[in-house]
């Protein structure tokens, strides 16, 4: 009986804490599909995670950012097909509407979008098919966001900037099972 009750206990508290709130929920049901949008071996801060006050919030809620050099190689994170090319903006312009950004469409019919590219940075030609790995375009600071960083999103719909981004993992770093920690350093591993 003394075990049945501490088992109850126990199991009770795993419950409670696996369920912090319906935000987490929803990020730890997605599926691994995409590798750190920069090549193996290379590592870089999370300057901004999912759900942040600062911009991560409304349609953008599930993005990440890197902190990162203009000039940095960018890969693909997921097999697709690039379906939309702008970088024609200049970095430091700090304009909101003026990122330079690099589209690839997924077979299962969502979108990456590799937003603040330096001028003239994607790498890629519309049409090209891309594998994970794949140098796609160059980070850089273009329109609004602060210090060089990339800007990393997934959504459903290639409508516009506001198209509203959904939950995804990376499965070719350190472990974390609520999504990436702003701060945190993550190492691009071998896949």
């Amino acid at each position: 009986m003394k075990y049945s009750v501490t088992f109850c206990v126990l199991f009770f508290l795993f419950l409670s804490c696996k369920h912090q709130s319906p935000e987490n929920d929803e990020a730890l049901s997605v599926e691994a599909k995409y590798v750190l949008p920069y090549p193996v071996g290379r590592e870089y801060i999370c300057s901004q995670a999912f759900n942040d006050s600062y911009s991560h919030n409304g349609t953008f809620r599930y993005a990440v950012d890197f902190a990162m050099p203009i000039g940095t190689l960018i890969t693909a994170a997921r097999s697709g097909h690039v379906v939309y090319i702008l970088e024609s903006y200049s970095d430091y312009d700090q304009t909101a509407g003026h990122e330079n950004v690099v589209i690839v469409f997924h077979e299962d019919s969502t979108y990456a979008r590799y937003v603040h590219l330096t001028t003239d940075g994607a790498l890629v030609k519309i049409g090209q098919a891309v594998m994970p790995g794949d140098t796609i375009g160059l980070s850089g600071n273009s329109g609004s966001g602060g210090p060089p960083h990339l800007h990393f999103d997934v959504t459903n719909t290639n409508t516009g900037r506001s198209d509203q981004t959904i939950p995804f993992d990376f499965k070719n770093t350190i472990q974390h099972p609520i999504g990436l920690k702003e701060g945190v350093s993550y190492k691009a591993f071998p896949y």
